[in-house]
Parts: structure tokens; C-alpha cells; sequence
């Protein structure tokens, strides 16, 4: 699958740089977008749930996606992700950016209520007579509570203007079981997990589009290149290696080792699992901060903002990662 498709490859979530007000910073935007691309990343994720998405307005969603699709200027694609609780929400949201050159939305449905699947279904079925960019499917069950069967997925999956998904369940099966649905369809099936880029890969998916790049670009790259060119061993080390840094994604109060040991247990569950949740949007930014781009850690209220343990374990990381320290 993944191939020949315009939309495959490595896709950091760009996070949201903030001053220390909590009000947008443009310039910091600018500066990771440009390094992004000048690390070869093959695409990005403005405001993803790594970017802070829900805790912005819908007049500050716009200035962010305007900044970023004007830095790019259609460099590489460029997804924007669209949190919204109402269907007449995200086509307001549709009315004000979809005529800025950007490439396509990653569109989550989070459920305050309880729904049905049929009105997802039919809340998905109509996003596409509002705009021709790529649609995509956040498939995140853990956060938007929308746990639906393998029929189910496979409908969803073939609502005509539904041309991609963020598959971030961290269920192997149900991942491999997806990108089989569509197996003959154009579509871009993302994990959004860079431990389970390879599995992606090899069971035909189309990349990576998650957190960990954001902060180690080269590296998961590297590693997405190298499976490519068929070299394979060299790809399966350079995973490895990433495996060190799921502190950055969960908690470092855990070795790496044993937390390494149970994701691949949680991943290979025969169905997404009910995890505890972590946010980490203040961890990855003042890791970027910490190795010299020009933005601050600070991060959307109620979000927990950096703490002194935390920049410590950081600084202690970066110290032995010859992936962080290599950019």
C-alpha cells in the first residue's frame, strides 16, 4: 500500500509552541516547520492531539492552520487535525481553512453523549460533499469512546470520501485487520504509534503519524527509509533504539525495558484496551526546548505544565540518546 501513495512516510505531530502566556507563537510554528522539513520528513499533522487541538478556539485553529500552510507552501502534505464535538462545528470549521493550501483533515469525533454507530456513520458520510481535500479517520477509541466491530470498521472504511486513518487503538490486529479492509482502495492507513511503524509497514500500511518524530525526526526517517530499501535489519535496530525513548510517551518513572515489555503485550491484545491516559504535550516540548529550539514547554490550561522532575528525567535522556543528541 504504502508504496505508491502521495500520502505515506513519516508525519510528526507538530506541536502548538506557546508563549509563556499561553497565546500562540507563530515564529516558534515556523522554526519546527522548517525543521520538519528539513529533516525529511515526508509529511506533517498540525494540530493533532499532540498539537493541543481541543483546547483552542476556532478563530485560533484558523491562524494556526494559516501559519503552517503558508511556511510549507505545499513543500511536503500537510494533514490538519479537526476535534469537534458537532457536525456543524467542523463544517464551520471547513467554511473558514479549506480554501488554504493544505492537503487533507484528520477528523475526530469525540463522544460527550453516547452515540450510535449509525449517526457516526452518518456523520462521517457527509463531511465529503463539504470539501475535496483528503478525509481522514482518527481511529482512537480510548479517547473518543467510539469502540466499534470489524463490520462496523469496514464501512467506515469505505465511505467513498474516506481515503485515510490514524490507527492509535495500539492493537495490532485491529490494525493489520484494517489495512486488509481496504487492501485495494486508495488509502493511507497511519499507525499512530512509531513502536508499531514497522508492523505498519509490513503488513502494507502507510507510515507513521505520531509524537515520537516531532522530537527525533532524523531517526524514524532513518528508520522508515531504511525499510523501504529492503534494508530491513538496519530498520528493526533503529526501532530498537526508539523503544528507549517511551518514557517520552508514558512516564519515566518506569524503566524503559519494562515498559517496553508491556506495551508489546497491551499491542497484541485481541482488541484496543482501556489504558490510562498521559498528557504529555509539555514533555515533548521542552525536550525540543531542551535541545535548542527556540520555544517554551508551556501548554494550554488545564494541561499539566512541565515539572522539575520531569526536565530533569529529560535532560538525563538526552544525555544518553545518541537519537535526540543527533540533530
Amino acid at each position: 500500500m504504502s508504496g505508491s501513495k502521495k500520502f505515506c512516510g513519516v508525519y510528526p505531530v507538530v506541536p502548538t509552541p506557546l508563549k509563556d502566556d499561553e497565546r500562540f507563537d507563530p515564529a516558534g510554528m515556523e522554526h519546527l516547520i522548517e525543521y520538519y522539513i528539513t529533516e525529511g520528513c515526508h509529511g506533517l499533522l498540525v494540530l493533532g492531539s499532540g498539537g493541543e487541538s481541543p483546547y483552542f478556539s476556532l478563530d485560533e485553529k484558523c491562524v494556526i492552520v494559516k501559519t503552517a500552510a503558508e511556511k510549507v507552501k505545499g513543500r511536503i502534505p500537510v494533514i490538519v487535525g479537526c476535534t469537534f464535538f458537532s457536525l456543524a462545528e467542523i463544517l464551520s470549521f471547513f467554511e473558514k481553512v479549506d480554501m488554504l493550501p493544505f492537503d487533507g483533515y484528520l477528523v475526530a469525533l469525540p463522544a460527550y453523549y453516547p452515540l450510535r454507530y449509525d449517526n457516526v456513520f452518518g456523520f462521517y458520510s457527509r463531511l465529503g460533499r463539504h470539501t475535496k481535500k483528503m478525509i481522514m479517520y482518527y481511529h482512537f477509541p480510548q479517547i473518543t469512546g467510539l469502540f466499534f466491530n470489524s463490520n462496523q470498521m469496514n464501512r467506515l472504511y469505505h465511505i467513498k470520501s474516506i481515503t485515510g486513518a490514524k490507527e492509535s487503538s495500539v492493537c495490532v490486529r485491529e490494525m493489520k485487520r484494517d489495512i486488509q479492509t481496504v487492501c485495494g482502495k486508495d488509502f493511507s492507513l497511519f499507525s499512530g504509534t512509531t513502536q508499531l511503524l514497522l508492523t505498519n509497514l509490513e503488513a502494507g500500511g502507510a507510515g507513521v503519524m505520531c509524537p515520537i518524530p516531532s522530537v527525533a525526526p532524523r531517526a524514524v526517517v532513518e528508520c522508515y527509509n531504511c525499510w523501504m530499501s529492503g534494508d530491513h535489519a538496519r530498520a528493526h535496530g533503529i526501532e530498537d533504539a526508539i523503544y528507549n525513548h517511551i518514557g517520552l510517551m508514558n512516564t519515566f518513572d518506569i524503566p524503559a525495558v519494562i515498559q517496553k515489555s508491556v506495551f508489546k503485550v497491551i499491542s497484541r491484545l485481541p482488541f484496543p484496551t482501556r489504558i490510562g491516559r498521559n498528557s504529555r504535550q509539555a514533555v515533548f516540548k521542552e525536550t525540543l526546548r531542551q535541545l535548542g529550539h527556540p520555544i517554551t514547554a508551556t501548554v494550554r490550561s488545564p494541561l499539566p505544565q512541565i515539572t522539575d522532575p520531569e526536565r530533569n528525567n529529560i535532560a538525563a535522556l538526552i544525555q544518553r540518546s545518541a537519537i535526540l543528541r543527533s540533530i
